[in-house]
C-alpha cells in the first residue's frame, strides 16, 4: 500500500471589499531547494515552516531558511504553532523508520512514537500534520497495517488513536489553535471513499453525513469554521466552507464549467477561505479566495487590483498557507521561463485585517 499524500495543496487567500484592503505587498521569495514545497504559518505570518522535499525549514523575514534537517522525503506534511516556536511533520527516528516528530527551539527534535496498534508501512510509523497552537497537542497519521488511522499526541498521553473504519483508514490533517476539534478524512468502510470527518473530545463525528464523499482539510482557530471538500449533486468534488450555524455551504468553480473540480484547504479566522478551481480537462489550477461577503474570486488580479506589485510574467500557480489572523499568504510562483519559488504576501497598515 502506498502513502497517503496531502491533497495537492493549490490554495489561495484573503479578501472582502477592495476598500477594506489596507497596502498589499508581494515578495517572491528563493526556494532553497528546487523540489515540490509545502508551508504553514503562524497566527500572524511572521514564521513559516516549509518542507522542500522532505528537508524541512523555519522562515522568518529577517533571517530567511533556516534548515531544520532531513523530514520524511515521501510526504509534504507540515504544521506550525501559533507562536511559531513549535514545527511538525514526519523525520527518520533513531529506529531508522520515519515517525511523527516535533522540533522546538530548546529541545530540537523529538520523536512522538505511535500507537500501541500501530506498525510500520513502507519504512514509516506514520507522520505528524497539525499542531494545535500552544504546541501541546499534535495529530497526524499512524499506520496500522494495511491502512491509517488518525492520532492525537499529548506529552502526558503520548500518542492515541483515533479509530478507523474496519479495515479502512481514517487520518487527522489538522487541529484548532484550541485544540477543540480536529478534521481530516474516515474512509468508508465498504467502498473506501474518503469522507468528512470532525472528532470532538475523542468522538468521531462525521458531520456532513455518513455518505458524503469528501474530506476536511483546514479548521479555524476556535473549530468553527471548517473548510475542505464534498461532493456536489452531481458527485463532482467541490470546495466547502461549514460552521455549525450556516451548514454546509458549497463554494463552487471559477469557470462555471459544470465538470470542473474545486478544493477548500485553509481558512482565516475571519472566514477568508482559500482554495483552487480544478479544470478537469486541462488539470490546470486557478488558486481563489472565497468569503461569504464576496463569494469566489480568483486571487492573483484580486492582489493586483489591491496593490501587489507582482512582476510581468509572473504567475502565481497555487496557495499554500494563510495566517489565522488573515494578515499573510505564501504560495508558489512561477515565471515565463518556468522558475518557480515560493512568494510571501501581507496586508500592512491601518484596516489590514479581513473581516
Amino acid at each position: 500500500m502506498k502513502k497517503l499524500f496531502t491533497v495537492m495543496v493549490w490554495c489561495v487567500l484573503l479578501c472582502v471589499s477592495a476598500s477594506a484592503w489596507a497596502q498589499v505587498t508581494f515578495r517572491q521569495l528563493q526556494s532553497p531547494i528546487q523540489t515540490w514545497s509545502n508551508y504553514a504559518l503562524s497566527k500572524d505570518g511572521k514564521v513559516m515552516a516549509a518542507n522542500f522535499g522532505g528537508e524541512i525549514f523555519r522562515w522568518t523575514s529577517g533571517g530567511g531558511f533556516h534548515d531544520l534537517g532531513l523530514g520524511d522525503s515521501f510526504n509534504s506534511s507540515i504544521g506550525i504553532s501559533a507562536d511559531g516556536e513549535t514545527i511538525v511533520t514526519g523525520r527518520t527516528g533513531a529506529d531508522g523508520n520515519t515517525n511523527p516528530a516535533m522540533w522546538q527551539k530548546n529541545t530540537d527534535w523529538v520523536d512522538l512514537g505511535h500507537p500501541a496498534e500501530g506498525c510500520v508501512l513502507d519504512g514509516g510509523w506514520g507522520d505528524a500534520w497539525s499542531v494545535s497552537g500552544d504546541g501541546s497537542v499534535v495529530v497526524g497519521l499512524a499506520w496500522y497495517c494495511p491502512g491509517a488511522e488518525g492520532f492525537q499526541w499529548t506529552k502526558e498521553g503520548g500518542i492515541v488513536g483515533l479509530g478507523h473504519p474496519a479495515g479502512a483508514s481514517s487520518r487527522a490533517t489538522a487541529i484548532s489553535a484550541d485544540a477543540s476539534t480536529i478534521v481530516g478524512f474516515y474512509e468508508d468502510p465498504t467502498q473506501g471513499f474518503r469522507r468528512p470527518v470532525r472528532w470532538i473530545s475523542g468522538s468521531t463525528d462525521l458531520f456532513l453525513g455518513d455518505a458524503m464523499a469528501g474530506e476536511a482539510i483546514g479548521v479555524s482557530s476556535d473549530g468553527s469554521q471548517i473548510v475542505g471538500q464534498a461532493s456536489n449533486s452531481r458527485g463532482v468534488g467541490t470546495a466547502f466552507y461549514y460552521t455549525p450555524s450556516g451548514g454546509l455551504v458549497l463554494l463552487g468553480v471559477l469557470s462555471g464549467n459544470k465538470t470542473d473540480e474545486s478544493v477548500a484547504t485553509g481558512v482565516s479566522d475571519n472566514g477568508i477561505v482559500i482554495g483552487a478551481s480544478i479544470s478537469t480537462f486541462s488539470w490546470a489550477s486557478h488558486p481563489f479566495i472565497w468569503s461569504a461577503k464576496t463569494g469566489l474570486q480568483r486571487l492573483q488580479p484580486l492582489l493586483v487590483k489591491n496593490g501587489a506589485v507582482i512582476p510581468k510574467g509572473v504567475t502565481l500557480t497555487n496557495v499554500l498557507a494563510i495566517s489565522a489572523d488573515g494578515s499573510t499568504i505564501v504560495g508558489l510562483w512561477m515565471d515565463q521561463n518556468f522558475n518557480q519559488g515560493p512568494w510571501i504576501v501581507r496586508l500592512k497598515g491601518k484596516g489590514s485585517r479581513l473581516n
